[in-house]
């Protein structure tokens, strides 16, 4: 019995040894008449971004972000693909092809024993968004006007004018709001100029739509505004010794208020220097933080937001970085809208105007620094001078502006400095290492010595899935960015 186990055991061994060799012929034999584009499509722009491709029975698609041009990109560019087995494909697939051309690319594929032909057509298509936490993909420029464009008077780089404001000293928050953006300048409110103290703009033209509905507000005690993560226009009203928080959905709404707190965030001896950021949803839950009185531990003001209400007094963090020193200018922003989020520094340190006196960390809640933005950036940031650049000596000077980005599930960090003779700003990774995208490394020349430095606004469309950044230049004026999370 054994024996005849044996040998059913070694018969089919050698049946199963057999047929496998047959099958290993066939297949080869199978893959010799396959005349298939198979695994991946990919295209070199003519500005060097690599577009993927969806490949189907008889076409492929190219995948290209919304936000490029795609007629450019594709008018001459190199194809990276792959054959079966000894297939070959005319035309020469090392030819550069116009993809972008009406009925697209048409490629014909022969089997490597000539049985079998298959012709491929390739044009494109928009590409994919990208997962949620991927972040952002590309950075689009927008449009940029000067102050005077904008509708302020004077002249741009003329600095005998015997007004500040008329070379741009203006003193200047802004927010978005909606589909807008608020323009609140300080220094025209300063001489009770309504007119020139508020505008409203749109976000995409920068052209002028309308003014700011202040509801019961005076605006000489509206001190500052930014928006919350989804674009709308928060503002501190300090009257006396209390802060009242206010948001617009849109220009046009009568100003809702969240709350008030018995202090004052924007004291009149130093108010432009003073800053704020809401992270999350004022409608909802958010976290509000704000620069407390200077001293040697940089305390900041946090303020909970629960169902559109204030929801406590106050509480204080410290960053455990002096913020009465050099130009007295420190500000955070949390990275995002937890209770215990890390939170980005802005900071002024050491000697007013002298290099290197600029620095950002990140901190953990606890008040442990977890990153520090590299000592020296000129060879990545253009025009940054010496290191990290310096800090204007000026009262009411603000240098490093920050203000953290959570944008498609990844939190972002934009900074701002420069020297004498430029403005800069950058959005940088969550540790503050690397750039994030080419076209956010941003700098104007101008003499910006004694100016009151930059500020930043942003919002993230979770509906359309791209973010939207604004930097006010002082002397210079606004510039705006949209950032997409297309493939």
């Amino acid at each position: 019995m054994k024996i005849l186990n044996s040998k059913i055991i070694l018969g089919a061994i050698l049946g199963c040894t057999l047929f496998l060799g047959s099958c290993e012929e066939s297949l080869s034999e199978k893959l010799g008449r396959e005349a298939n584009i198979m695994i991946s499509f990919k295209v070199t722009g003519t500005s060097g971004t690599v577009f993927n491709s969806a490949i189907g029975e008889n076409d492929i698609k190219i995948k290209v972000s919304p936000y490029l041009d795609a007629a450019e990109e594709l008018k001459s560019a190199v194809p990276v693909f792959y054959l079966s087995k000894g297939a070959t494909v005319t035309p020469d697939p090392t030819e550069p092809q116009n993809f972008a051309q009406e009925g697209g690319v048409k490629y014909t594929v022969v089997s490597e024993d000539k049985s079998t032909t298959k012709e491929y057509t390739v044009t494109w298509t928009v590409s994919d968004k990208m997962p949620y936490g991927s972040g952002f993909s590309y950075a689009e420029i927008g449009t940029k006007k000067s102050f005077v464009e904008l509708g302020y008077p004077g002249e741009v780089n003329n600095f005998n004018l015997p007004d500040s404001k008329q070379y741009g000293d203006l003193q200047m928050y802004h927010a978005y709001c909606g589909n807008y953006i608020v323009l609140l300048s300080r220094g025209y409110i300063a001489t009770g100029n309504s007119e020139l103290g508020i505008k409203v703009v749109d976000k995409t033209t920068l052209s002028a739509a309308g003014t700011l509905n202040l509801g019961s507000i005076s605006l000489a005690d509206l001190k500052m505004i930014t928006s919350d993560y989804k674009g709308r226009c928060v503002g501190v009203v300090v009257t006396g010794n209390e802060t009242e928080f206010f948001y617009w959905i849109k220009p046009t709404d009568v100003p809702v208020s969240v709350g008030k707190i018995g202090i004052s965030m924007a004291p009149s001896t130093s108010d432009l220097s003073n800053n704020f950021q809401v992270a999350g949803d004022i409608t909802g839950n958010a976290w509000i933080t704000a620069l407390a009185p200077r001293d040697k531990d940089g305390t900041h003001y946090r303020i909970k937001v629960s169902g559109g209400r204030l929801a406590s007094e106050y509480s204080t963090i410290k960053t455990g970085y002096a913020s009465n020193d050099c130009s007295q200018f420190q500000m955070i922003s949390p990275l995002d809208d937890s209770d215990q989020p890390t939170y980005v520094v802005g900071d002024a340190e050491g000697t007013a105007n002298a290099a290197n006196s600029v620095h950002c960390y990140v901190n953990s809640y606890a008040g442990s620094t977890l990153n520090v933005m590299p000592a020296l950036w000129q060879n990545t940031l253009q025009t940054w001078w010496v290191g990290t650049g310096f800090t204007v000596a000026r009262g009411g000077g603000r240098a490093p502006v920050v203000s953290a980005l959570p944008i498609n599930g990844k939190s972002y960090v934009v900074v701002t400095s420069g020297t004498a003779w430029w403005h800069a700003a950058a959005v940088l990774s969550s540790d503050l290492q690397t750039l994030a995208h080419e076209n956010l490394n941003i700098a104007y020349g101008i003499n910006r010595a004694w100016s009151f430095g930059a500020w930043v606004d942003w919002y993230w469309d979770e509906d359309n899935e791209e973010a939207y950044l604004a930097v006010w230049f002082g002397r210079l004026g606004l510039y705006t960015y949209k950032m997409t999370c297309f493939e």
